[in-house]
């Protein structure tokens, strides 16, 4: 009895692992296919942690398979189908293939470009990460989603354009691509998720477009080559360490629409000396300024202070705060924020509610002053624009101003 039953099983997990291990319905000119109703997928030989390597070269997958007497359409890349083939070169695809399935070229070192065919609608997970020797990638529109770590450490990448028909950029996209210097995310993109461009060490500026809402947890965390970042004001929350170890950076300024700035959000940035917080924020994490040991300028455009921890900036001793008008005593009051070395006043110097203090206010200013602006409902604040605050709106206020954006 228990031989029978020993034999049994190993029957049973023969079948199991012949399966697993050969998934696949036929090999056609090379090429390894499932079936299903109709159409085919492409797949791999045997599969494993390093699928053994069926296909090299320049491989054409045709648009139709025909097998014992059928004719399939070939649809899909399916998952792991070209996983490890690390001397394939090229991979030519039909119109009717929609798909690339989870690590559909994951590991395959012997690609040095490709561009996806306007014919795909959805990249997998994984889908080319760990390409090491990818130089180049074309994304067309067509594509509409692209899974997580789809190009993790393809540390050979150095442009990437995303498409106008994405939205989101997922979780750990692009994590790892060390040579990444060039990124244009494009407007109908609403959110950047966790870890999505961690570690690109070489990218030098990044340009959020407006739509943005989010920026997710280490999003850009450990970019130590980033010294320009644009945020627009439709941002509502930077994520915990969205832009932490970026040591190329020396000013931050956070646009007005920002919400919440998370824990560790900018901290370890050596080079970090200024930061404008508007008075959109209603929360600032731990840390978030923390080990920014060079700060010493902190514009606050908040009347009322709010409540932080003594981690939020580390090197108060050191640094002067800048705050709106009449709230230097409650600052001086307030636990943590008192700990700066020096407070000071300023006006809100917002002229053109953009969310920064710039050039541009000084634009608005001088439009204000020469009638430009003088029907309500204006198009600038002009409550902002009496910088020196002598109830009159002048040259004088101009020149405040400077004064303002100079640091003076």
């Amino acid at each position: 009895m228990k031989q029978t039953f020993f034999a049994l099983s190993l029957t049973l997990f023969l079948c199991v692992f012949a399966k697993e291990a050969s998934a696949y319905d036929a090999q056609v000119g090379g090429i390894y296919y499932i079936f299903s109703g109709s159409e085919a997928t492409v797949t791999y030989l045997l599969n494993g942690t390093n699928n053994t390597p069926a296909y090299s070269g320049d491989v054409v997958i045709p648009e139709t398979v025909t097998h014992n007497g059928t004719t399939y359409k070939v649809t899909a890349i399916g998952h792991w189908a070209f996983q490890y083939c690390s001397n394939l070169t090229s991979v030519t695809l039909p119109t009717s293939v929609t798909s690339f399935g989870n690590n559909a070229f994951s590991h395959c070192t012997g690609l040095t470009s490709y561009e996806i065919p306007d014919h795909i609608t959805t990249v997998g997970m994984y889908a080319f990460s760990e390409c090491s020797n990818l130089k180049s990638i074309d994304i067309p529109t067509s594509v509409t989603s692209i899974g997580v770590y789809a190009f993790q450490n393809c540390t050979s990448l150095t442009a990437v354009t995303i498409p106008s028909s994405l939205t989101a950029i997922s979780d750990f996209t692009f994590t790892g691509c060390s040579s990444l210097t060039d990124v244009f995310i494009p407007k109908s993109v609403t959110s950047i998720g966790v870890k999505a461009f961690e570690k690109c060490t070489s990218l030098p500026a990044i340009t959020i477009p407006d739509g943005v809402t989010a920026i997710g947890n280490d999003a850009f965390n450990g970019c130590s080559s980033l010294m320009s970042i644009s945020l627009p004001a439709t941002v509502k929350t930077l994520g915990d360490r969205a832009f932490s170890q970026c040591g190329s950076q020396t000013t931050v300024t956070i646009p007005y629409g920002v919400e919440t700035i998370g824990t560790g959000a900018f901290s370890l940035g050596t080079n970090l000396t200024e930061v404008f917080i508007p008075r959109s924020v209603t929360a600032i994490g731990t840390a978030a300024f923390g080990a920014c040991n060079n700060l010493t300028k902190v514009t606050v455009d908040i009347e009322e202070p709010l409540a932080i921890t003594q981690y939020v900036f580390s090197n108060r001793k050191n640094a002067t705060l800048y705050v709106p008008r009449g709230s230097k005593a409650a600052y001086k009051e307030a636990e943590v924020w008192k700990e700066f070395k020096v407070i000071v006043e300023i006006a809100n110097a917002d002229v053109n509610k953009d969310g920064f203090i710039n050039i541009g206010d000084v634009t608005a200013l001088i439009d204000i002053i020469l009638g430009k602006d003088a029907t309500e409902p204006y198009l600038y604040d002009h409550d902002c624009a009496d910088i020196n605050g002598d109830s009159l709106i002048t040259i004088a206020d101009v020149t405040a101003l400077i004064d303002i954006i100079l640091g003076r």
